[in-house]
């Protein structure tokens, strides 16, 4: 009987430890989903979106900004120069609230939905109605990304007449002028 009962009791404690490892299993995979949801939450929109390519892909008006600083950036030669570089990199960080992370990715992304685009005026143009197709923009969004602009083609203290011709895109189909 003595034999029986001890049987009884290393089964009972192998299915209580069973069932403890199984909450903390249980417990573990929902405290790491909610940390998943809560970091997706700050994500860059997906680099794809269904058959849609190149520009046509994009609707964020975050990344649309990003295009557009990226060409004004590549205006005067093609490349751009590390203090324009690093100038889109604040003005996204300061205005989307990117980390320097976030901010390299949708800077790369950017540059990756540009390699064979058109030329930069119908690049802005496109990105223009993107911004302004977007439901929560406002006036003062306009304007700031004006500025983000400007700031950009400012960077390195050479302004070309192409750069500002770009910025009077942008100010002209925003309204304002």
């Amino acid at each position: 009987m003595h034999i029986l009962l001890a049987l009884v009791g290393v089964l009972t404690f192998i299915a209580v430890w069973y069932w403890r490892l199984r909450m903390i299993t249980g417990a573990a995979r929902h405290g790491y989903n909610a940390a998943r949801k809560a970091a997706g939450r700050r994500r860059l929109p997906a680099p794809s979106h269904g058959r849609r390519t190149g520009l046509a892909a994009v609707h964020d008006p975050r990344e649309a900004a990003a295009i557009m600083m990226l060409e004004v950036a590549r205006t005067p030669g093609g490349t751009i120069s590390d203090k324009r570089d690093a100038a889109i990199r604040a003005e996204m960080i300061d205005h989307f609230g990117f980390t320097p992370d976030q901010a390299e990715q949708l800077l790369a992304h950017a540059a990756w939905l540009t390699r064979q685009a058109p030329a930069s005026r119908k690049i802005v143009e496109q990105m223009s109605r993107v911004v302004l197709a977007a439901p929560d923009m406002t006036m003062k969004d306009y304007d700031d990304l004006s500025s983000m602009l400007e700031n950009v083609a400012v960077a390195d203290g050479k302004v070309s007449s192409a750069e500002r011709d770009l910025i009077q895109i942008w100010r002209n189909r925003a309204g304002l002028n």
